[in-house]
């Protein structure tokens, strides 16, 4: 028997080996004492192991009956004998298993462990259940701030949290116990071999964010702008180094309330969905298509809620589906907050990838987060789905105080001022993501961080200490990264002065720590290399402007952006301020060309790589006849079921999408301005070719 010294209750006990995995059946146990709080006249908590009372296995049961003012009621159940007896290891398990039932309306039952003075994190059990449910509680969410370590674990407490500050009830618990959850013991699937390759080639990313998510301006017609993310500035991003561009859509909120849930296709924002993905072909870039701003789950809705996002999956399935894997993802549904538990969000996404998978054409990495507004602790209780095809992906904006401080939109508007880092932030900073990798490691299973930021109201040099040490931390972990908001000046998290995509406009110490521009010096702008395909082979181009210390340039050549050949190399200074062209015909497509400079004293610069296809050129023809104002597609040897036309802007001006297969259509183009303008084939082996055309009159 042991009563605790500070307040308690006392009961028998056994210590049964360390290794043991049961904490608490009939037959066995390792509690040696219990303590509840608090207990005032106003405020009573009891807690009682009885016999009967329907029991989850057995006999005995533990029973908290508790009447609170201020919305909280606990108890612990120590295990080292009040300090004379080991701590208890728990290292060789994933999650903390238990039974409950009971709890009122608004309340919720939470644990955590304790070691000497030491609490970890508060993980949620669950809501009110009127019969036994089985809850399995990560204990990497238990462990992860580093305060108690798994293999030092004294105490499990559990407390009765409440959304009123009064309450009263009565909440069961038994069959307390350790487990592996990643042997087979789930149905958690480790990534495949494709997904990992998948993961590891987003690297830096950025989201093309207050666009198309942007529902509150649906009310005032504002909805989508067609102006902020336009062909020449998602280019500029992609020349500062971006190679992934998140593209969050309210899809949701594009379709119709009742079933069948109808997408609007017709929508504007449809259009710059397809520009966004005919400029990621063009331009080499990875795009996720990520469902943002949808409508609210909660644990009393989701069941209903799935069969409205089966419908509009199964929609965007067929729509998107035929794209390439290599290069789009899918992401289900950006931050589930907390109004919903992890396991229903988790039923949710199953059912849902499910769908996606019955009507895709190809099969796509999907990204997946979990509750909690994706938060890496919510990540942490979160058990991996059952598809081996999925990213998962967390968010980081902690300090919150600090990264959202003087911004219109928090609730409370405009936060106070602060600095960062203040004492023990970047050590959590790096606790933090340290466990996200073991976490990754655990369930094998890559991850991403999918957004971050900081306001552009906080001081620069907290800003610049706050990205260096997100990065840092990023980095040292091995994680893609996708930073929200780089374009917004204020009220926001931008990054670029003025909202300027320029390297000059670009904060130092963000183009540092996010590594862009990594292959330009601040005093040399780098001229583009253009291409376009002509007759088996690729005309090249570029201007020797601004290269006058680069005496030596070469234009390279690849297949895989390994291995680099020079085709051709000349005397920079000799051409300067002139345009250079190259034709080349190429062993095979597709192909990679890039520009090599050499200075005297050996620097050296590099142009980004720019990827052709000209088998295109064979394979389609496409012929204007301007007296019928007409544009004619036509092959031979392919066929294809969507086309586009966008104009030198990235706007798509004609779309065509094609109940059968076809191979020859007529575009009318009367209505088109002369210029040049980019056509897109979709064939029906999956390619996605393009054409550099020019409309004359």
């Amino acid at each position: 028997m042991k009563i605790n010294p500070l307040v308690g209750i006392a009961i028998g006990f056994c210590i049964p080996a360390l290794s043991q995995p049961v904490v608490y059946r009939d037959d066995t146990t390792l509690i040696s004492g219990v303590w509840t709080a608090p207990n005032t006249a106003q405020e009573s908590v009891l807690l009682t192991e009885v016999i009967g009372e329907s029991p989850f296995e057995g006999e005995r049961h533990y029973r908290l009956s508790y009447t609170v003012q201020h919305g909280r009621a606990g108890c612990g159940l120590n295990m080292d004998n009040w300090g004379l007896s080991a701590a208890r290891d728990f290292s060789g398990y994933t999650h903390l298993r238990l039974a409950y039932r009971g709890l009122s309306a608004g309340q919720q039952l939470v644990v955590r462990l304790r070691d000497s003075y030491e609490f970890g994190p508060e993980v949620i059990v669950g809501n009110p259940v009127n019969a036994y449910t089985t809850v399995e509680v990560s204990l990497l969410a238990l462990t992860a701030d580093g305060r108690v370590k798994p293999n030092a674990v004294r105490e499990i407490n559990l407390y009765v949290i409440g959304q009123a500050p009064q309450g009263t009830g009565v909440v069961y618990f038994d069959a307390i116990e350790l487990v592996n959850l990643n042997n087979g013991e789930s149905d958690a699937a480790p990534a495949s071999a494709l997904t990992w390759a998948r993961a590891k080639r987003l690297g830096a990313g950025v989201n093309a964010s207050n666009w198309l998510e942007a529902f509150w301006r649906l009310p005032t017609g504002g909805y989508p702008d067609v102006h902020l993310y336009t062909r020449s500035r998602v280019w500029a991003l992609r020349q500062a180094g971006f190679r992934t561009f998140r593209l969050p859509v309210i899809f949701e909120r594009l379709a119709e309330p009742n079933p069948p849930y109808s997408l609007y296709i017709g929508s504007p924002a449809f259009a710059l969905i397809d520009s966004m993905i005919a400029w990621a072909a063009e331009m080499e870039f990875h795009l996720i298509l990520d469902n943002h701003h949808g409508l609210p789950l909660t644990d009393d809705n989701y069941r209903s809620q799935i069969p409205r996002l089966q419908a509009i999956w199964t929609q965007l399935a067929q729509r998107y589906g035929h794209l390439d894997p290599e290069r789009y993802f899918f992401e289900l549904y950006n931050e589930p907050t907390n109004e919903i538990l992890p396991n229903h969000w988790r039923e949710v996404a199953q059912a849902v990838v499910a769908v996606i998978r019955q009507k895709e054409k190809h099969r796509h990495s999907i990204f997946v987060g979990s509750n909690f507004w994706n938060s890496i602790p919510a990540l942490f209780n979160f058990l991996p789905l059952s598809d081996s095809n999925i990213i998962y992906t967390f968010h980081y904006y902690d300090p919150f105080l600090f990264t959202h401080q003087g911004v219109s939109w928090t609730n409370p508007p405009y936060l106070p001022a602060r600095t960062f880092p203040l004492a023990g932030e970047v050590e959590l900073l790096n606790t933090l993501f340290e466990a996200a990798r073991r976490w990754s490691e655990i369930w094998k299973v890559p991850v991403n961080v999918g957004e971050f930021g900081v306001t552009t109201a906080a001081d620069a040099d907290s800003r610049c200490r706050w990205v260096e040490a997100v990065m840092d931390a990023v980095h040292r972990q091995g994680f893609s990264y996708i930073y929200w908001d780089a374009i917004h000046p204020y009220d926001a998290f931008g990054f670029f002065e003025e909202g300027r995509v320029e390297q000059n406009a670009c904060i130092p110490c963000f183009r540092t720590a996010l590594r862009l521009y990594p292959s330009v010096s601040s005093t040399v702008e780098l001229p583009s290399l253009q291409a376009q395909c002509a007759g088996k082979g690729v005309l090249l181009w570029w201007n020797s402007s601004n290269f006058l210390r680069f005496n030596k340039v070469s234009l390279q050549r690849s297949y895989d952006e390994q291995k680099w050949f020079n085709i051709w190399t000349g005397e920079q200074h000799q051409a300067y301020g002139t345009d250079i062209y190259y034709y080349d015909e190429p062993d095979q497509y597709p192909v990679f060309y890039r520009l090599y400079y050499l200075s005297p004293s050996e620097t050296i610069l590099m142009s980004s790589a720019r990827l052709h296809d000209c088998s295109f050129s064979t394979e389609i023809q496409v012929s204007l006849i301007p007296a019928q104002n007409v544009l004619r597609v036509q092959s031979t040897v392919l066929c294809w079921t969507s086309l586009q036309l966008a104009d030198n802007q990235g706007i798509l001006r004609l779309s065509r999408v094609y109940q059968s297969p076809i191979n020859r259509t007529d575009l009318a183009v009367h209505h088109l301005e002369p210029g040049l303008y980019l056509l897109s084939i979709l064939t029906t082996d999956g390619k996605i070719l393009h054409r550099k055309i020019a409309i004359v009159r």
